[in-house]
């Protein structure tokens, strides 16, 4: 059993290839505390990687997700409509939208599923988070929007896109080291990724003025103040 069970669903639009340096870190600084399931292109391993889940007490998913579930591997034209056939006989077609859902939570019973995805945090009657502590999951941490794509048109230029990601990058990678090294609870190791987060939005404003420098810090304030603890803030690392 490793301290952190990490699921990463593969996806070849590239969109999450940034997480995968939390991967390399957490691999270098925890060694055997840190197990990273990289989900490939099939049913069978998405099943697989949630029995292995079952064996750990903290789960770390990263990748795409909302409010009602979490998505699976995408492969290179994953994002192209076609039917169940198509995607049997060529798994580049393959996309699982809905990996982690109402249905199978309950697999996590028990255990501290933090979810590093976007509107992970809703609290509605139907939200992952929600049905999550009501099928017997012990803590469930959720996020809001994180953005992830560059959009044309979008306020957001490609460089702005590119320094946040590597600001929440370094945040959760970091969070993680010391909590688990520490064996924090929840509620300490949110404490520590808005410590981290203020930091960083400290060092954006005071060095020189770039375009866009203010949606960065204000995507930042945001990416801080909505995180949400779901069940038991003090449940042990």
């Amino acid at each position: 059993m490793s301290k952190i069970f990490a699921i990463y669903p593969l996806d070849e639009s590239c969109s999450t290839s940034f997480l995968n340096r939390i991967h390399t870190f957490e691999t270098r600084k925890l060694g055997d505390g840190w197990h990273c399931y990289k989900v490939h292109y099939s049913d069978e391993d998405h099943e697989r990687c949630i029995q292995q889940a079952k064996d750990n007490h903290f789960i770390f998913y990263m990748g795409h997700g909302g409010e009602t579930q979490l998505h699976g591997a995408c492969a290179k034209y994953g994002e192209m409509p076609v039917d169940s056939i198509a995607i049997k006989e060529n798994k580049d077609f393959y996309d699982k939208k809905d990996f982690i859902k109402a249905d199978n939570i309950n697999a996590f019973n028990g255990k501290i599923f933090f979810c590093f995805s976007c509107n992970s945090n809703r609290n509605s009657s139907k939200s992952l988070a929600r049905l999550s502590i009501e099928h017997g999951v012990e803590t469930f941490i959720g996020f809001g929007d994180i953005p992830t794509d560059y959009i044309d048109k979008r306020k957001f230029s490609k460089r702005c896109m590119a320094i946040y990601k590597g600001k929440i990058v370094k945040i959760i990678k970091y969070s993680l080291f010391y909590a688990v090294q520490n064996n924090e609870t929840v509620d300490n190791l949110v404490r520590i990724i808005k410590l981290l987060t203020c930091k960083e939005i400290h060092l954006l404003l005071n060095q020189r003025n770039f375009h866009g420098r203010d949606l960065v810090i204000n995507q930042l304030c945001m990416f801080k103040n909505e995180i949400k603890i779901f069940g038991n803030m003090y449940s042990t690392l």
